[in-house]
């Protein structure tokens, strides 16, 4: 009987932590939220995890295209930009945010913020990742990139040259999201794909790391 309990109590311990981890990015309202004629007690920004660099990408991108001006400068801490991630994560519309309370829009940036901001955790020139990546049917947890160090103007070129075929308007390539992936795959030698197709709490991570000077001292 005791060992029924036991299991019991087992099995609600799991079930409350499975819980708390789906509601980890997800917003309560201090008052409810009325959009299009529904009110909104919460915003459910869970599908951020399912959200990759490519994402991320494409949302820089878009804020380019449409020339806004802070997006250009740092494109993470706008926002904009968190404004454009949570349309991807939540799939509402952008008036959603555009129109909700400058209080709960900060929220909402600030969740995305901190979701990204992942901690460079370097060691011997591998770039830990949070999370077991798969790719190709390998598993990855870190990624060598050692290669950087071997890298030439010439690379740096290419990399100009290739952001620029794939639509992307240069200003200030250390800032770019784009950049990093195809800077890594040259010095890893794996594809642009892998590096898009990591999850979105690595993006900055990525940009960091590719472009630290300090990181080969």
């Amino acid at each position: 009987m005791a060992e029924e309990k036991k299991a019991i109590a087992t099995e609600q311990a799991a079930e409350a932590a499975e819980n708390t981890t789906e509601r980890e990015n997800v917003i309560t309202l201090s008052r409810p939220y009325l959009f299009e004629g529904k009110e909104y007690a919460e915003v459910d920004l869970s599908g951020i995890e399912k959200l990759t660099v490519q994402d991320a990408i494409d949302a820089q991108k878009e804020l380019f295209g449409q020339q806004d001006i802070a997006a250009s400068v740092i494109t993470e801490t706008t926002t904009a930009f968190a404004r454009a991630i949570a349309v991807k994560a939540t799939g509402m519309p952008v008036e959603f945010f555009r129109l909700m309370p400058r209080m709960v829009e900060r929220q909402i940036m600030t969740t995305v913020r901190n979701y990204m901001n992942a901690d460079k955790d370097t060691e011997n020139h591998s770039m830990k990742l949070e999370k077991p990546y798969v790719f190709g049917g390998k598993e990855y947890t870190e990624v060598d990139l050692s290669g950087l160090a071997n890298l030439t103007g010439m690379n740096e070129s290419e990399a100009e040259n290739r952001m620029v075929r794939q639509g992307v308007t240069i200003t200030y390539t250390a800032l770019n999201f784009l950049y990093p992936c195809i800077v890594a795959s040259m010095a890893t030698g794996l594809p642009e794909e892998f590096f898009k197709g990591l999850p979105i709490r690595e993006t900055l991570k990525l940009k960091a790391v590719v472009n630290d000077p300090d990181f080969f001292e």
